[in-house]
C-alpha cells in the first residue's frame, strides 16, 4: 500500500452490512445493505428511531451480537491499521481481544449492565488499563483517578473504589465513558453516551471527547437521539429506518437542510424553548407534602462515613400537575423520587399523601407497601436493569395486578395489560417476547405501561424518557398530558433534559448537593431564574445549532458549575 493510499484509507469501513435475527415468529431484518466509512479523526452521527439499528450496527463492529443474531454473507466489516486492513469478522481470540477494548472502545447505553456488579469499578479500569497498555497497578489507578475527575465525578478516589450499585444513573455513566476513553482507542463508538447526563456534565464530557479527537485523531461514531448534542460535536450524520440510511451528509446539510420526509419528521419533533407552556392560573392543594424529609445511607465500608443525600426538605407536590425535578447527577433527586415510594433511608421528617386514608411515611413509621404501591408508582431509570430478563413483557406488566390483587381472573389481567400496552405504543404481538429482544427505547415503554397498569394516583418517572428517541418521546410525552389531564394523575418528572422539563410541565423545582435551591411555574425558572445554579443549568443546555455557533443563551456562570 503507498502511502498516499494509507492516508486517504479510511479507519473504519463497512461495506453491505446486513443483520438477521432470528425469533420465535421467523427471521427479522434488522439492518439491511448498510454502508459507512469513518475517516481517523472524523465525528459520525448515527440517528434514528428506536429500533432502527443503530446499536446493533454498533455492536457488529465490536463482534458482540447476541447469540440469535447473524450477519448476511456479503456483510463486510473492515478496521485500516497501518499497513493492512483487518477484517473484523476473521479476528479470533487474542487479536479479538486486542482490537476490543483497545483500538476500538464503546460506551454503552446501559452502564449498570456493562460493569460486573461484585467487582469495584475501579478495579475494573485498572484491569483494562493493565491489559491493553501494560502500566502497573499504582499507574493505571493514577490514570483512573484523574479521568474520573476529567468527567466530572466528584470525590473521584472514593468513588473509583465503589460499587456500581452505589453510584446514581449520572454517575455511572461517566465511569463507563472513563473506562472506555482509558486506553485512547483509535475508534471510540458511542451509543447514547451522555443520555443520563445533566447539561453541565454533557458539555464536560462532549468537551472531553473533542480535545482527545484533537489529540490523538480519535474517530468517533457518536450514536443518539439528540440532535441537539449531535449538532455541537458530529462532523457527518447517517440517518438510519428500520434498519436502512435513508439520509447521510455533512451534519450543517443533514439537519439544516434535510432532503428526506422521515429527517424532517425528527427534526419536527424536538422540544423548543421558544414557547413555554403558561403558568397555572392558580396553584392546587398539595397531593404530596414533604415536611423537613432527610435521607441518609449508611456507610459503605470501613472507614466510611453515612452518606446525607438529602440534608433536609420541604416540598409540596400539586395535585393534578407534573412536576419537574431537575438538578445535575448525585444531587438527590433519584433519592427523594424514591422517599416518596418508601424506598429510601428516611432518617428524619415524613412524607404526607393527602388521600380519603391518608398515607404518611417517615423515619420510625411502618411503611404499609400494598397501599401506597396502588396510589403511587415509579417508572425507573434503567429499564434493562428493572425488568425480569426471565419474564415475557405480558408477564412483566402484569405483575403488579398480580401482586396487589387488582383483578379478578387471568382475562382481566390479560384485557388490562393490552389496553394499557396499546397505550404505550408495544404492539400486542411483542407481549409474548422478552426483555433482551427489544431496544432501550422500548424497554422503557415497557417500564411506563408496567407503572401505569394498576391506575396510579401520582406517579414518579425517574428520567422515563431519557433513552427515548426525539419522536417517542414526544409520543409518551402526550401520554403524560393526557393521564394528567384524564386521571387527575400528579407526576413527580425527575429529568436532566430540562428543554423536555420546559415543555412538559407546569412547576419546577432544581436541586443541588440535596437541597431545594429554587421552584417556581415554568415562566419563572427559564425566563426569570433567580439562582446563579439555575442559570448556569439553563445556559448549559444543548439546542439545535450549525458548528462554530454558540448556544442563545450560554451564561459564563455554566463553566463554574460544571
Amino acid at each position: 500500500m503507498s502511502i498516499n493510499e494509507r492516508i486517504s484509507a479510511p479507519l473504519l469501513e463497512i461495506r453491505d452490512l446486513g443483520i438477521d435475527f432470528h425469533t420465535p415468529e421467523g427471521v427479522h431484518r434488522a439492518v439491511s445493505n448498510l454502508n459507512l466509512s469513518l475517516q481517523p479523526g472524523e465525528v459520525m452521527g448515527l440517528v434514528g428511531e428506536s429500533g432502527s439499528g443503530k446499536s446493533i450496527t454498533a455492536k457488529s463492529i465490536m463482534r458482540m451480537l447476541p447469540g440469535n443474531a447473524e450477519l448476511t454473507p456479503e456483510s463486510r466489516i473492515r478496521l485500516h491499521d497501518g499497513e493492512r486492513p483487518v477484517d473484523v469478522m476473521g479476528l479470533h481470540g487474542r487479536d479479538l481481544r486486542l482490537v476490543r477494548g483497545g483500538q476500538v472502545s464503546m460506551i454503552f447505553q446501559e452502564p449498570m449492565a456493562s460493569f460486573a456488579p461484585a467487582i469495584r469499578i475501579g478495579d475494573q479500569i485498572v484491569e483494562t488499563l493493565q491489559l491493553h497498555t501494560g502500566v502497573d497497578y499504582a499507574s493505571a489507578r493514577r490514570q483512573g483517578i484523574e479521568l474520573f475527575e476529567r468527567v466530572g465525578i466528584r470525590e473521584p478516589e472514593r468513588r473509583f473504589d465503589q460499587y456500581v450499585f452505589e453510584l446514581s444513573g449520572g454517575m455511572r455513566q461517566r465511569a463507563m465513558i472513563a473506562m472506555a476513553l482509558s486506553t485512547r482507542p483509535r475508534l471510540l463508538i458511542a451509543d447514547e453516551p451522555t443520555t443520563a447526563l445533566d447539561v453541565t456534565v454533557q458539555a464536560q464530557v462532549l468537551e472531553l471527547m473533542l480535545e482527545l479527537r484533537e489529540q490523538f485523531g480519535m474517530a468517533m461514531l457518536f450514536i443518539t437521539h439528540d440532535l441537539g448534542v449531535i449538532s455541537r460535536i458530529a462532523d457527518n450524520l447517517t440517518v438510519m429506518k428500520r434498519g436502512e440510511v435513508v439520509e447521510a451528509g455533512s451534519c450543517d446539510r443533514v439537519l439544516f437542510a434535510p432532503q428526506h420526509e422521515y429527517t424532517r419528521r425528527l427534526l419536527d419533533a424536538l422540544p423548543h424553548l421558544e414557547a413555554l407552556p403558561p403558568s397555572p392560573a392558580h396553584r392546587p392543594e398539595p397531593l404530596v407534602s414533604i415536611r423537613d424529609l432527610s435521607i441518609t445511607y449508611p456507610a459503605s465500608g470501613a472507614g466510611q462515613l453515612p452518606f446525607k443525600a438529602v440534608p433536609q426538605m420541604n416540598l409540596e407536590l400539586p395535585a393534578g400537575q407534573i412536576i419537574g425535578l431537575v438538578g445535575e447527577s448525585g444531587s438527590g433527586k433519584t433519592s427523594l423520587g424514591k422517599a416518596l415510594l418508601g424506598a429510601a433511608p428516611v432518617s428524619a421528617g415524613e412524607v404526607h399523601y393527602h388521600l380519603e386514608t391518608p398515607i404518611r411515611l417517615g423515619a420510625g413509621r411502618k411503611i404499609k407497601r400494598k397501599e401506597l404501591a396502588r396510589v403511587a408508582q415509579l417508572v425507573f431509570q434503567d429499564p434493562y436493569s428493572s425488568l425480569n430478563p426471565r419474564m415475557t413483557v405480558r408477564d412483566i406488566i402484569a405483575e403488579p395486578l398480580q401482586a396487589l390483587g387488582l383483578c379478578r381472573n387471568r382475562e382481566e389481567i390479560d384485557q388490562r395489560v393490552i389496553e394499557v400496552a396499546k397505550r404505550c405504543h408495544i404492539e400486542v404481538s411483542h407481549l409474548r417476547r422478552f426483555p433482551h429482544a427489544f431496544s432501550g427505547g422500548q424497554r422503557q415503554r415497557i417500564s411506563i405501561a408496567r407503572a401505569l397498569v394498576v391506575n396510579p394516583r401520582f406517579l414518579v418517572a425517574d428520567e422515563a424518557v431519557a433513552a427515548l428517541d426525539v419522536s417517542i418521546q414526544a409520543e409518551i410525552l402526550g401520554l403524560l398530558k393526557s393521564l394528567r389531564d384524564e386521571m387527575g394523575l400528579t407526576i413527580l418528572f425527575i429529568s436532566h433534559d430540562l428543554s423536555v422539563v420546559a415543555n412538559l410541565c407546569d412547576h419546577v423545582c432544581v436541586m443541588q448537593h440535596g437541597r431545594l435551591v429554587e421552584e417556581g411555574s415554568v415562566q419563572q425558572i427559564f425566563l426569570q431564574p433567580q439562582q446563579p445554579y439555575t442559570r448556569a443549568l439553563i445556559g448549559a443546555i444543548p439546542t439545535l445549532r450549525r458548528p462554530g455557533q454558540m448556544n442563545s443563551v450560554v451564561s459564563n456562570e455554566a463553566g463554574a458549575h460544571a
